[in-house]
């Protein structure tokens, strides 16, 4: 598909998932310098972290009819889109949907993404697909995201502002099921031991090798038999090979049981998964959650955390 934009030549490719990895050079020029825990990639791991989820070293199965949809502009390659078929579990009901994975495109740039977001919405109406998600939030165990990008989560961030808007001003609806999710660093953090509040409770840690050169953390306390909570990190280089985020620790999980909350046991576990991480060699860590969660937003920035990101999932119905 070819059209002139004021005198300008877009065109419109339809590549296979196969020929994703020459996509790597706009990816990395468009969000690696820009996106928070988007580092640069290879064309190998690009490939790799389209096709393979984030958390399993397994392809997903649940991805059919997927496109990638290349934005050209007077011979140059300015953004493209994955555009796909999901089978989707929602409220223990199994469905096709249709998925916008992935847009990008460069600022200056606009027809090419109205040509991209064009072309995705026609792809998934010839499908039959008319209720569209676009950067989608998970609701249950996987949200079909790029392994390497932005920790795995599947949002657009709003450091792609363009791309929000872009979204926005064709119809797009920030998913109201699950708004958005926010992120907050913590570079070069320093923790001490933290103190027990309760010296009958056990405390169990491990460290747990992946992806990354070091390995994550988990701490666990109990009271006898009875599990108080816990808190797991992962390194970010679980999801990206660049050397920059070897040392960068995820605090993936904090849980604490709901009759021990209060208590100062959210406070211990995350220091105590801080302070085990210090020792491995992480120097930086990151933490995420819900956009809605202000109590979680309040106790991160109490213990140093910084807001640095957020990302949001769209809907729309292309039906008419």
């Amino acid at each position: 598909m070819t059209r002139l934009a004021k005198g300008k030549i877009v065109k419109i490719m339809y590549w296979s998932v196969a020929d994703a990895g020459n996509l790597v050079r706009v990816y990395n020029e468009q969000l690696a310098a820009n996106v928070p825990h988007c580092h640069p990639v290879s064309p190998e791991e690009f490939e790799i972290g389209i096709r393979y989820r984030k958390d399993a070293d397994e392809p997903y199965d649940e991805l059919h009819s997927e496109k990638i949809i290349v934005g050209e502009q007077n011979g140059k390659i300015v953004g493209f889109a994955d555009v796909v078929v999901a089978e989707m579990e929602e409220d223990g009901q199994k469905e096709y949907k249709g998925l916008i994975r992935f847009l990008t495109y460069e600022p200056s740039y606009r027809p090419v993404g109205q040509a991209l977001l064009e072309a995705s919405e026609k792809h998934l109406r010839d499908l039959s697909m008319y209720d569209i998600s676009a950067f989608r939030i998970a609701f249950a165990d996987d949200d079909f995201s790029y392994r390497f990008y932005q920790l795995g989560f599947g949002l657009v961030s709003d450091r792609m502002m363009h791309v929000c808007a872009l979204f926005r001003i064709n119809g797009y609806q920030i998913n109201r099921r699950k708004q958005g999710e926010v992120f907050l660093n913590q570079p070069e953090y320093s923790v001490a031991e933290p103190v027990l509040p309760d010296s009958r409770v056990e405390i169990a840690v491990q460290q747990q090798p992946g992806r990354g050169v070091l390995p994550g953390v988990l701490a666990q306390a109990s009271r006898g038999a009875k599990e108080i909570g816990l808190c797991r990190s992962v390194s970010v280089g679980r999801y990206c090979q660049a050397s920059e985020a070897q040392n960068w620790g995820f605090i993936k999980a904090l849980y604490i049981h709901e009759e021990e909350q209060g208590k100062g046991w959210g406070r211990y576990l995350l220091q105590r998964n801080l302070w085990e991480m210090r020792k491995i060699g992480y120097e930086n860590t990151v933490i995420s959650c819900d956009i809605t969660n202000y109590r979680a937003q309040l106790f991160y920035t109490n213990y140093g955390y910084r807001l640095v990101n957020t990302g949001y999932g769209f809907v729309k119905n292309v039906e008419v």
